[in-house]
């Protein structure tokens, strides 16, 4: 009886929320919108961020953030991730940094120069081995810019 109702207890709270709670997706990120900065330096000791897909049915994910040149990049390692997915279907993403809400428009990233630096910045900032590299073959990043 206690595990289910400990079960039950657990769903309702997952279910409750509105963004992710941690590895497990949520929906519509909640907030007011923040104005785009002009410097992105202060995400560069935040490990996780929030990333809401898919607005007409939005779909959450903790993720991690670089920025290059003052613009944030998200990747996944696969083209097959959800997000990944929804943001090719449609760019319009919200982005939460430490509870500031902001909108982005995702651009797929394809030169391979920029896709290095993409997953240099990564590996620099997560302090991965490059024989780690996360976004392998099949990967995808993305650049966010302001809408």
């Amino acid at each position: 009886m206690r595990k289910t109702f400990l079960v039950l207890t657990s769903i309702i709270l997952v279910c409750a929320c509105s963004g992710p709670m941690g590895p497990i997706a949520g929906g519509a990120l909640e907030g007011s919108p923040t104005p785009w900065p002009d410097d992105w330096a202060f995400t560069d000791e935040i490990e996780n961020v929030l990333l809401e897909t898919n607005p007409e049915d939005p779909y959450s994910v903790t993720v991690w953030m670089v920025v290059v040149d003052n613009q944030p990049y998200v990747a996944a390692a696969s083209t097959d991730s959800q997000w990944a997915r929804n943001m090719r279907a449609d760019p319009r993403v919200r982005l939460s940094v430490e509870g500031r809400l902001y909108k982005a428009s995702a651009t797929s990233v394809t030169v391979r120069e920029n896709i290095d630096r993409v997953i240099q910045a990564y590996l620099d900032k997560y302090e991965i081995e490059s024989e780690e590299d996360f976004v392998q073959e099949g990967g995808v990043a993305f650049r966010l810019q302001e809408r």
